[in-house]
């Protein structure tokens, strides 16, 4: 295999989207850990059972460590405005710029997920 075809391969997996869940469980506001490390495209499928709620992000530098608000430079917190279910909902370029160098990241449902468990699917590119 020669130097090129091992370059067009590892593009083609680095370029690939990763398709992984967090859960935020029954009567809970924070999901778990997701890594999104490797990534800067975030898409958030939120699922038929999600409670119309905000979204905030908390975030941290280790997947065990101390999760806080994520905000801008100006202390406003990087959030999602009020979404119902069975959207799909993508970042903007100032949200996304604003955790690209956070490697650990929970979203916080402004609302309690009553009654079920929230599995979202999340799908990242680079």
């Amino acid at each position: 295999m020669d130097n090129q075809t091992i370059i067009n391969a590892a593009e083609l997996i680095l370029s690939s989207p990763v398709t992984k869940t967090v859960t935020i469980a029954a009567g809970e506001n924070d999901s778990t850990v997701l890594d999104k490390s490797r990534y800067r495209n975030i898409a958030i499928f939120l699922p038929a059972n999600w409670v119309t709620s905000a979204i905030t992000l908390k975030g941290c530098d280790t997947v065990g460590g101390t999760f806080n608000p994520i905000v801008f430079s100006d202390v406003s917190a990087v959030a999602i405005a009020s979404v119902a279910a069975n959207k799909v909902v993508v970042l903007s370029d100032l949200a996304k710029d604003a955790i690209a160098s956070v490697p650990f990241i929970q979203l916080v449902s402004t609302q309690a997920q009553i009654t079920d468990d929230k599995i979202i699917t999340i799908v990242l590119t680079r």
